[in-house]
């Protein structure tokens, strides 16, 4: 089902100082930023992708640990698989060409999948 790992969100209650703090300290260059809505990184050594995503400053998004996202071919068949195994699930969603979508673990920490068709 899992194809590969896609990225990690980063709830934040800042988004100039975060996108800054990112660039700045650990280094990240930009793929994308949409100030205030969105902004997606890449962390050059391990190529690893960062998304900073706003959110409320008394949010419990932001200081509650990151959202791990899961490559995946199809969000809508991720999720009919997820939710066949008792897994529950949220709604696909869409921001400009990405479909995304979240699930829960036993914990009801959130983790997300987001639709990837070619690599």
């Amino acid at each position: 089902m899992f194809s590969g790992f896609s990225h990690v969100m980063m709830f934040v209650t800042d988004f100039d100082r975060a996108v800054g703090w990112y660039t700045t300290k650990l280094g990240c260059r930009v793929n994308f930023s949409h100030p205030p809505h969105y902004a997606s990184l890449q962390e050059p050594q391990t190529n690893t992708r960062i998304d900073l995503h706003p959110t409320e400053s008394d949010s419990r998004d932001v200081g509650h640990g990151p959202m791990p996202y899961f490559k995946v071919q199809s969000v809508a068949e991720a999720l009919a698989s997820l939710a066949a195994k008792g897994i529950k699930v949220g709604k696909v969603q869409q921001e400009g060409p990405t479909k995304f979508a979240t699930f829960w673990d036993s914990e009801g920490n959130a983790l997300g999948v987001q639709e990837y068709t070619a690599e």
